[in-house]
């Protein structure tokens, strides 16, 4: 995998106009002028450089693979009402998802916090803060699980999928 961070800025342009070949160019005009605007819009429409640059180390290369959102930045949450008439509040975005390992959409949910910090008027420190609060959680949530009562029939079914125990 190339690292498009040791890219100059050309071969960065480059990648980004290649990812988005094809696609309509007014729209593109328009997503083109919102990446300037901040780093963090940058982050969200340039997912595949994210990618690209990660280091070439075990956490990112080696983690075991999971269904990932792909894309995940903490704009790719909201509220939607499940079947049961119940109200939910999870990643709603799956436009980029992939097998890929599980280290990766935390790394970038973490680095939308503290590069999107100014568009959530935090400052550094409370980005920071945000960032160790959601890694908690997250560590919290693998080490302690979610009881299986708890899960609807189609997530049993998809949980019984997954079950490489055998």
């Amino acid at each position: 995998m190339s690292k498009q961070s040791a890219l100059p800025s050309t071969g960065i342009l480059e990648a980004i106009s290649n990812n988005n070949a094809g696609r309509d160019p007014e729209r593109l005009a328009m997503k083109y002028a919102k990446m300037a605007q901040s780093q963090f819009i940058f982050l969200r429409g340039a997912c595949h450089l994210f990618y690209d640059s990660l280091p070439d180390l075990p956490l990112f290369q080696e983690a075991p693979l999971a269904w990932c959102c792909g894309d995940l930045h903490f704009e790719n949450f909201g509220s939607y009402k499940g079947d049961n008439r119940l109200v939910y509040f999870d990643i709603n975005d799956y436009d980029e998802a992939a097998l890929a390992p599980v280290t990766w959409d935390m790394v970038r949910l973490l680095t939308s916090i503290q590069c999107g910090a100014d568009a959530l008027n935090a400052t550094a420190a409370e980005a920071l803060a945000v960032s160790r609060s959601c890694l908690e959680a997250y560590r919290s949530a693998l080490i302690n699980g979610k009881p299986l009562r708890a899960l609807s029939h189609s997530s049993n079914h998809f949980c019984s999928l997954c079950d490489t125990s055998e």
